[in-house]
């Protein structure tokens, strides 16, 4: 496994402290919080820095606690939330240095600090003692853990001598281990993401007792069990378009795991740092019901930037350029409601635009090798026919399948119609003309751009057909709401357990947008169209509204990617059940 590049930082100062006694919310406690910078060498050996104590102890042990190091430019951050100065101290560290921070250590990390070697172990999960040495409202941890400069701690391999100005250089990195950023989440997060979560338990060098802490938060919050991730070999490549190509590869699963068409797999690369990364694709083939024995396939369009911003890390760049036969990547079981219902019955019609036809193809192809006796008609619409994906499999379907009808559009300006094959036509479908046309019992499916999903969803509802009859899947992460369903024109938002309380305006958008762009807190959402549910969160109070084409979680969740607040609403984001499990 490739090792992270070494990496070098500085020591600044460091900080010992005496066990006392402080009155805390009217109480006297011992704390050895209050620590005081020290000029010359000091010995770190594995129970810590010389005349260094700890206020109480560790569930972990005080080795594993040795010493505490946090990150200079995290002062910064902090003083901009709190509004003032911080003196350097302030957060109880041993060691303030410069280099690599949470985002970049990894569990198992070992770093040369000075003449002594340090192994990473976890992040600092803190107690209300913080807020109260700080000054800061009592919400203030759970803030400081959603905020992800934690500082860690680390465990002494070799003791040595440390001052301000030592080295601090990170000598052994194993990129399979969880970055201590991730470990934070799985310990902090009101609902760890499933990515986090496995890429935690799989570790390596994640110590025994911090594997049981984490168990235990995965029962205390009731939390669905983490999905294996599994190593796969791809098997074969091909190029569908200039733009998409198609990856086979198998996938050892369970009787319950076995796909359904139209779901999707997580599938995750890891980059030349060493870092993963992770996205959703659906299987256009696999083992699903009936083709035992096949392997699966996702089928990936280029995208420059799909990540969450327009400069993100793009993996189908990666895939595209990267990944050949032969390569590992990272998956995760199938998953995904947009699937043929049980005891399907009656006429059917897909709709299906640009990449949105991933899925739609998946089931085409279940229903024509099930002989499926009623009519499906297809009408798939891209730019060119050049991006017309699985044209020459869907057009043999057409040939040898008489219940299948399959209709062609091309909506790009630069293909001259003399030159269209004869079942591709120019322009776009009359999406409300096309729904009317259609009988009544007509069960629908539509899977692409957002416009055509409204677009189909209207007509639908316009024509009074029943909504058991509407099946779709979202390739967007715009908010557009139904007009018999309108948001608050502003709300208050309390964010629970810190209290921290602010108020929203319908032109904040989503929950997330709003979350993101006023606090601290960065809720996992791999997706944001409302599909994937990885930004699911405890609604503990407050009613919120959803995009007409999202189907809503159960009353006591809200989706935060999509939903916006119809009233007042309290949303469990930080949890702090370890905090003094942890230290």
């Amino acid at each position: 496994m490739q090792a992270d590049p070494p990496s070098c930082g500085l020591v600044r100062a460091i900080y010992t402290g005496r066990k006392r006694e402080a009155l805390i919310n009217g109480r006297r406690e011992p704390t050895a919080y209050l620590r005081s910078c020290q000029n010359g060498p000091l010995r770190l050996g594995r129970q810590g820095l010389a005349g260094d104590t700890l206020g109480t102890a560790r569930r972990l042990g005080r080795e594993n606690h040795a010493v505490y190091l946090f990150a200079e430019r995290h002062y910064a951050h902090f003083e901009a939330v709190l509004g003032r100065p911080i003196p350097r101290g302030a957060f109880s560290e041993n060691v303030l240095y410069v280099g690599p921070d949470e985002t970049e250590l990894r569990i198992g990390d070992r770093l040369r600090a000075g003449d002594a070697l340090v192994e990473i172990v976890s992040p600092r999960v803190p107690c209300y003692k913080l807020a109260h040495f700080l000054g800061a409202e009592p919400g203030f941890p759970s803030r400081f853990s959603a905020s992800g400069r934690t500082g860690v701690y680390g465990r002494v391999i070799e003791p040595g001598s440390l001052s301000a100005g030592s080295a601090l250089e990170r000598l052994e990195s194993d990129a399979r281990n969880a970055t201590l950023a991730e470990l934070n989440e799985v310990l902090t997060a009101g609902r760890p993401g499933a990515d986090a979560l496995a890429r935690v338990l799989a570790s390596p060098a994640l110590l025994p007792a911090v594997r049981q802490v984490v168990e235990e938060r995965i029962d205390n919050l009731s939390l669905p069990a983490a999905a294996a991730p599994q190593t796969v070999r791809i098997a074969e490549r091909v190029q569908e378009t200039p733009g998409v190509i198609s990856l086979s590869f198998e996938m050892a699963l369970a009787p319950g795991e076995r796909p359904k068409p139209g779901q999707f797999v997580t599938f995750g690369i890891t980059d030349d740092a060493g870092r993963q990364h992770f996205r959703c694709y659906s299987l256009t083939d696999g083992p699903f019901p009936g083709r035992n024995g096949r392997p699966c396939r996702i089928s990936v369009k280029r995208e420059a930037g799909d990540g969450e911003a327009a400069d993100a890390f793009s993996v189908s760049s990666w895939l595209h350029e990267r990944i050949g036969v032969g390569a590992e990547c990272i998956a995760y079981p199938p998953a995904g409601a947009f699937c043929l219902p049980e005891g399907l019955s009656g006429p059917l019609a897909f709709y299906a635009g640009g990449i949105g036809i991933t899925p739609v193809f998946s089931q085409i192809r279940a229903l024509a090798e099930a002989r499926y006796p009623d009519p499906v008609t297809l009408i798939y619409v891209s730019k060119s026919v050049a991006e017309l994906a699985f044209l020459n499999e869907l057009s043999d379907l057409a040939g040898r399948w008489d219940r299948f009808a399959l209709r062609l559009f091309v909506t790009g300006a630069e293909t001259p119609l003399a030159e269209l094959p004869a079942p591709v036509r120019k322009g776009r479908p009359d999406l409300e003309r096309e729904v009317a046309a259609m009988d009544g019992s007509t069960h629908v499916f539509v899977c692409g751009p957002l416009a055509m999903t409204e677009a189909v969803r209207a007509a639908h509802a316009t024509l009074g057909r029943a909504n058991d009859r509407l099946h779709f899947e979202l390739f967007s992460d715009a908010v557009v709401l139904d007009e018999s369903m309108e948001p608050a024109p502003h709300a208050e938002i309390t964010i629970s357990p810190e209290a921290y309380r602010a108020a929203w305006q319908r032109g904040d958008g989503s929950l997330l947008a709003w979350i993101e762009r006023h606090t601290d807190h960065r809720p996992p959402a791999a997706c944001r169209s409302g599909i994937c549910r990885t930004c699911a969160a405890p609604l503990l109070r407050g009613q919120v509204v959803y995009p007409a084409t999202v189907a809503p979680p159960p009353s006591t969740e809200v989706l935060l990617c999509c939903a916006m607040p119809a009233t007042d609403v309290e949303i469990g984001l930080a949890g702090d059940l370890l905090g003094k499990a942890v230290g």
